[in-house]
């Protein structure tokens, strides 16, 4: 295998060789003299902690489609992350400086790692705040002012949250972020960027993509298929026309959230919820419940009641997709807070369109079924 860069290094690095730093630290030892005959990169162990480059991202493009009229189209990119699951990349800007953070369109914010900006003495733009993630990680920190760009738009202010700190969550003191850091936060990538519909839970950061100028994130495609992945801004009606068109919801304070969709495990259970899309969790559907099915037996909150692969379909509105098999992960959830999630892999062949300006939720597949192949 060549290493011909940091970042080739990086990527090549099978994720059980640089997880659990403190048992596995000779295995570290080994790598970094391997990578550093290879291509220069360096890993230096101090104690039972790891300091990483920071993740170079591809040179960023963007190509008008049609001349514009049909939009700009922003290639993305697949990195493999903790525990080698897929993720889609993206580069931006931060302050003028090229970062590399994974797109998420089931959160909302940029978050990214504070050792990475170019600055230090940004200004506050909220409270210290935490995000959960179902992987059992948790990332901590505060909302700053950064100017932010994306395929060489003219550079925003947004408040983006700067990460100061990596960790576990309590009941899952040995997840993939045990030696402070995760695929999103310091292997893969800087951070994530989250371009979703609101969330009733978090009111940290900006959605960056809403925020650039010229209304032109306003409305916009999310290709996630491994093959070509894609985002395409201000997408025009020729190119969305086969897409189902379905209203968000509305809070009270004009919020656009995820529409209340449904989703039906075999002939065990259908449970209905907010539907959320989000690119950024490695699973296919994930329910989460603040009741046990009868099915499934309980426990507390943030465990896994069941995991398995069912038939399986999903639905909002008049759209409706089908799994002959999916994997199915159901979490207990704390009160109030049930979701569906529809993960990654299981977006594949679904396109999602987001349209503020109507308040709608565009959702396209190929096909209304599909065979899943692990």
């Amino acid at each position: 295998m060549s290493l011909s860069s940091p970042n080739a290094a990086r990527r090549h690095v099978r994720p059980q060789w640089r997880g659990r730093l403190h048992a596995h630290w000779r295995h570290l030892r080994d790598l970094a003299a391997v990578a550093l005959l290879a291509g220069g990169v360096l890993v230096a162990l101090n104690g039972c902690s790891a300091t990483f480059p920071i993740p170079t991202p591809p040179a960023a493009s963007a190509a008008l489609i049609n001349g514009g009229n049909d939009g700009l189209l922003i290639p993305l990119h697949v990195e493999r992350a903790d525990e080698d699951h897929a993720r889609l990349g993206l580069p931006v800007q931060l302050d003028g400086k090229p970062l590399y953070v994974a797109l998420d369109t089931g959160t909302q914010g940029v978050r990214i790692l504070k050792s990475t900006l170019p600055g230090s003495n940004y200004t506050r733009a909220g409270d210290v705040t935490s995000l959960s993630f179902a992987n059992g990680a948790q990332v901590v920190g505060a909302a700053v002012t950064l100017p932010f760009s994306v395929a060489g738009t003219k550079p925003v202010p947004i408040a983006a949250q700067a990460v100061d700190v990596v960790r576990c969550l309590p009941s899952a003191k040995r997840c993939v972020a045990i030696d402070g850091y995760t695929g999103e936060f310091g292997w893969a990538f800087s951070g994530i960027a989250g371009v979703g519909a609101d969330l009733r839970s978090d009111g940290c950061c900006t959605q960056p993509l809403r925020a650039l100028p010229g209304n032109i994130g306003q409305r916009y495609l999310v290709h996630s298929n491994f093959a070509k992945p894609y985002l395409v801004l201000s997408p025009s009606s020729a190119l969305t026309k086969d897409y189902t068109m379905l209203p968000m919801a509305a809070s009270k304070d004009g919020a656009t959230q995820w529409p209340k969709g449904c989703v039906r495990v075999a002939d065990k259970m259908t449970f209905c919820a907010p539907l959320v899309f989000a690119t950024g969790s490695s699973g296919m559907i994930r329910i989460e419940t603040d009741k046990a099915p009868n099915w499934t037996g309980d426990d507390e909150v943030g465990k896994v009641l069941n995991q398995g692969n069912y038939e399986a379909a999903i639905g909002v509105g008049s759209w409706a997709h089908r799994y002959e098999s999916a994997q199915v992960t159901i979490v207990k959830a704390q009160p109030d807070t049930n979701r569906i999630v529809v993960g990654l892999m299981a977006m594949q062949n679904i396109d999602v369109l987001f349209d503020f300006p109507r308040g709608q939720l565009g959702l396209y597949a190929a096909k209304a079924s599909e065979s899943f192949a692990p």
